[in-house]
């Protein structure tokens, strides 16, 4: 039978639950970011062996091992049997297999504990760049709607109803800041996380001479986690700050998704998704089913528990990071799931169906622009806005009551100084083109205002584009440079 870590201290072999429900479950979230952990082993003997605390023939053992595992299929050849534990027993033994008892040494200057959490932050890194590129990806497509769409007239709504006119360029380039803002986020994240627990050890550190800055820029993090114990045990509380990050992407992509689901609900009619991007009913062939956009928002729901089960095990005692590493493993998955939500809006605001007439003839329904009277009352006319206010409603009120079409205007229904206006005039101050164009202060909807947003938006864009480049240019080269040195070594000849 197998000896297994346990055998020494405890005298029993696993029990079969344990290794079900306990190492399996562990084991099998590790596997997934197999090569990850197989990078950390590398960085390790690198430095190791440098300082001196390998001899080269050791290091050089390790290494080729270590690069055959990575050439190879990690994932399948680390998914060995449970019951003898997580991911650092597997490699240990694998490592036992191919160097003889120099294998069993890769654990030197280390604990399981700061291995484990550089692997989840390498893991949690490689799956965070996506989202991180899926964001820009995702701002370029709307500010290239908000170009395409610049003048086009839309329906502003507030409490799902018309509130006042705008144009779809406007719209887009609104949401266009909601994706700046998670891209600041998940800039600011990404430093956090990209600092190297590698060398805390248990959390006291060790006696070996180690070299943390070396290993770190091996894993091309950008500096250690400064103290020890930290390293291990508590700043776990990224995977937190992780999974919150991603709600309030994913949160932000919805509010876009939701418009547009409701914009192109039969009823409504103002556009359409790609029929590429549509579903269909298994019993009404009329069917065409924005189920993209259904996805979002879902996820969008979904998300708003994964900062939850974070936090969760974040207020136990800080004596173990065991509880912490189940949810923790989920991360990657919710970065790939919140990336491909990015994609897919992307998608959707890129091929969208847009009815201009549509979109314009609701633009003045339903007296969209009759804050236009109110203020021009109080201009004209000395009125406080509250009494325009007034005046205006009870205008709409008596239309209303008329039973009068939508956007049929009656002089004679006016009350107080609106009965001065003429017909003429009351029309150009209700109509919505008028309407845009006269909202001029910064950030409205004018042409020369929408202009400003424009270029202040394209030099926001490339800020962001030009940083999230620098990161994975970095992530790319540091790997690169890593197995440049481990061949180097590998390649030796012996002395």
């Amino acid at each position: 039978m197998e000896p297994v870590l346990t055998d020494g201290r405890l005298g029993a072999r696993p029990d079969p639950g344990l290794v079900a429900h306990v190492n399996a479950v562990e084991l099998a979230d590790e596997v997934a970011a197999a090569a990850e952990y197989v990078r950390v082993d590398l960085a390790h003997v690198l430095m190791l062996t440098r300082q001196g605390v390998f001899d080269r023939a050791h290091g050089r053992s390790l290494a080729r091992a270590l690069l055959r595992l990575l050439d190879d299929d990690p994932a399948r050849v680390l998914a060995g049997d449970p019951a003898r534990g997580t991911i650092a027993l597997q490699l240990e033994r694998y490592l036992e297999e191919r160097c003889g008892p120099a294998g069993l040494d890769i654990q030197r200057a280390r604990s399981r504990i700061d291995q484990k959490a550089t692997g989840v932050r390498l893991a949690n890194r490689a799956a965070l760049l996506p989202v991180l590129t899926g964001l820009v990806d995702l701002g370029r497509v709307l500010l290239a709607a908000a170009d395409d769409h610049d003048d086009v007239l839309a329906p502003g709504y507030t409490h799902l109803q018309h509130a006042q006119p705008t144009t779809l360029g406007h719209y887009f380039n609104a949401h266009y800041w909601v994706v700046s803002r998670n891209l600041a986020r998940v800039r600011q994240l990404y430093e956090r996380l990209n600092e190297c627990p590698l060398g805390g050890a248990a959390h006291s550190g060790t006696s070996w001479p180690i070299d943390r800055e070396a290993t770190a820029a091996h894993l091309g993090f950008a500096r250690p986690v400064r103290n020890a114990r930290d390293a291990g045990l508590s700043a776990m509380d990224t995977g937190a700050e992780l999974a919150a990050t991603l709600g309030l992407v994913l949160s932000g992509a919805a509010r876009c998704a939701s418009d547009l689901y409701y914009w192109s609900s039969s009823e409504v009619g103002l556009v359409r998704p790609a029929a590429s991007l549509c579903g269909t009913s298994s019993m009404m062939p009329q069917k065409r089913n924005p189920i993209v956009l259904e996805r979002i928002r879902g996820l969008a729901g979904e998300a708003a528990g994964w900062g939850a089960a974070q936090l969760g095990v974040l207020h136990f005692a800080t004596s173990t990071d065991a509880d912490q590493g189940y949810v923790h493993n989920r991360l990657p998955g919710y970065c790939r799931e919140t990336a491909g939500a990015l994609g897919l809006l992307g998608q959707v605001v890129r091929t969208l169906e847009v009815d201009v007439e549509r979109l314009a003839r609701s633009a003045g329904r339903q007296w969209s622009t009759a804050s236009a009277l109110a203020d021009d009352l109080v201009r004209a006319h000395g009125l406080s806005f509250r009494a325009a206010h007034d005046v205006v409603a009870r205008f709409v009120a008596a239309h209303e009551a008329t039973g009068e079409p939508d956007g049929t205007v009656w002089p004679d229904l006016a009350e107080g100084p609106l009965r001065e206006y003429p017909a003429a005039r009351l029309a150009e101050l209700l109509d919505p083109r008028a309407f845009v164009e006269s909202r001029d202060s910064p950030g409205g909807t004018a042409t020369v205002r929408r202009k400003e947003l424009a270029a202040e938006a394209a030099h926001d864009f490339e800020v962001h584009r030009s940083a999230v480049e620098a990161i994975t240019e970095s992530v790319a080269g540091a790997e690169a440079r890593l197995l440049r040195a481990a061949r180097a070594l590998a390649e030796e000849p012996p002395a």
